[in-house]
């Protein structure tokens, strides 16, 4: 198995990219045995690969790699692994992916670890590496270890949403009560924050959002600042986009605590509440058909 190291501002084999210039560079691996000439070294597949986020595929816990095909040939990626002080290891997760060449990236679902918080919501992430196991065209199996470019924007926002969620999760409970059906045909409940730390730092719901396939909305109108009166409706009918929703009970709540910036939440979501909620989409579908 070959290994490689791929790095940012490396003197030979520079691809330049969006995010910065990447460079192939062997390691001491790589040196022939036997006196054999460096001619017939295997070269690395020349890939690069970004870190980003999908809305589709958005939940706590996953980074989409996107990863180029800079060479001639297909490659099979068959194992990936997020590698970072400002995450906890998780080893390599298996794959079986091909990258076809040409500019377009092809993505990779990666889980990454718990997050490391050291400033809390405020922490950044430091440098990060992807590590690979390409196998080529030929069938040589290559180690890759690609570097992400850094500072970066969408790891920092994946690691203050995890620190912020552990700190909710210490301090707060959030709940959300049982649906009732309105006259048109809508669904409504009550969102609460209720403090389990003890402390005496006030707390408020500040804002909520709906998923890919429902709408929820807060009501303007509170005396309860820990209390939020939420209403659901559907925002998408079409089977297509019903079938394929990968989150469709996502929801978000944002929750502040005394004078910090609003950090958001996972609206928890029971069976009861998935019941109600497909039993409306059922009702207000097949009264608004053309909505898609």
């Amino acid at each position: 198995m070959r290994r490689w190291r791929i790095g940012l501002g490396a003197a030979l084999g520079v691809v330049v990219l969006a995010g910065g210039a990447v460079a192939l560079a062997r390691t001491g691996d790589d040196q022939p045995s036997g006196g054999g000439s460096p001619t017939a070294r295997a070269e690395a597949p020349e890939l690069t690969a970004t870190a980003e986020i999908r809305r589709s595929f958005n939940r706590p816990g996953l980074v989409v790699i996107a990863v180029t095909n800079h060479g001639t040939q297909d490659v099979r990626i068959t194992a990936a692994e997020l590698l970072s002080d400002s995450f906890e290891a998780t080893g390599p997760q298996p794959f079986d992916s091909t990258i076809p060449p040409g500019a377009t990236p092809r993505d990779l679902q990666l889980e990454y670890g718990p997050a490391r918080c050291p400033d809390g919501v405020d922490s950044t992430t430091g440098p990060a590496t992807v590590a690979l196991v390409v196998e080529a065209a030929d069938g040589s199996e290559h180690e890759l270890e690609m570097e992400l470019p850094h500072p970066n924007g969408t790891l920092d926002r994946l690691l203050r949403t995890d620190c912020g969620a552990e700190i909710l999760d210490a301090a707060v409970e959030l709940t959300l009560g049982p649906l009732e059906t309105g006259p048109d045909g809508t669904v409504s409940g009550l969102l609460s924050v209720t403090r389990i730390d003890g402390s005496a730092e006030r707390v408020a719901l500040h804002d909520a959002r709906g998923s890919v396939l429902f709408t929820m909305v807060p009501d303007p109108v509170t005396t309860d600042p820990t209390q939020r009166l939420v209403r659901f409706d559907v925002m998408r009918c079409g089977g297509h986009a019903i079938g394929d929703a990968k989150r469709p009970y996502g929801f978000t709540a944002w929750v502040r605590l005394g004078d910090a910036e609003p950090i958001p939440a996972v609206v928890p979501v029971d069976d009861a509440h998935r019941a109600v909620l497909d039993a409306m989409q059922a009702v207000r579908c097949e009264d608004a058909p053309g909505v898609t």
